[in-house]
């Protein structure tokens, strides 16, 4: 299933939309606060004209069915507040999530509002048959926010990601629809 450009999720506080231009400031202004990037398996740009290929990237991939990055905005404001994607893992009916919220918004529960959206999205729009998840061990917050969103631990991964030449530990979670 192809999802057009144009296509919006609305939760309680947030509006999920096609990544744009505008987004690369807050991109960029996230990952100059230290330790941001550390959790994350795409490494800390070196400056903001980096994230243009990025945001080439991730519409390519939208383009093609591969995976699909959101922003995530106020919807009365507009205001920034993060970043969530949904992409096609290699076996059938599979795919997985990862998230991150803008610094300036972490802690008030959008991470869990978003994710929520998304992996019911999946099910409901993609015709997931699991939806996967990880995250780095020390990263309890992330864990949290999975666990919440009905994910259940399925293991560990002791070279899930590099991160500066090292492998980072993740545990992994994954979640299936919920049979009607």
């Amino acid at each position: 299933m192809k999802v057009p450009a144009d296509e919006v999720i609305l939760t309680d506080r947030c509006r999920l939309r096609y990544p744009d231009e505008a987004d690369i400031p807050h991109v960029w202004s996230a990952s100059l606060v230290p330790g941001f990037n550390d959790g994350l398996a795409w490494e800390h740009p070196k400056n903001a004209k980096e994230l243009e290929a990025r945001l080439k990237e991730t519409r390519e991939a939208w383009a093609k069915g591969s995976a699909y990055a959101w922003t995530a905005e106020c919807p009365e404001t507009g205001s920034f507040i993060g970043r969530i994607v949904i992409r096609r893992e290699d076996k059938p009916g599979a795919w997985a999530i990862g998230y991150w919220i803008h610094p300036a918004h972490q802690g008030a529960g959008y991470a869990t509002e978003i994710a929520s959206a998304i992996v019911n999205f999946g099910f409901c729009r993609l015709g997931a048959t699991a939806i996967r998840a990880a995250h780095a061990t020390w990263n309890d917050a992330s864990g949290k926010v999975l666990q919440r969103i009905g994910m259940r631990f399925v293991g560990s991964n002791p070279k899930g990601f590099q991160k500066r030449g090292k492998w980072v530990e993740e545990y992994e979670y994954e979640i299936h629809p919920t049979p009607r």
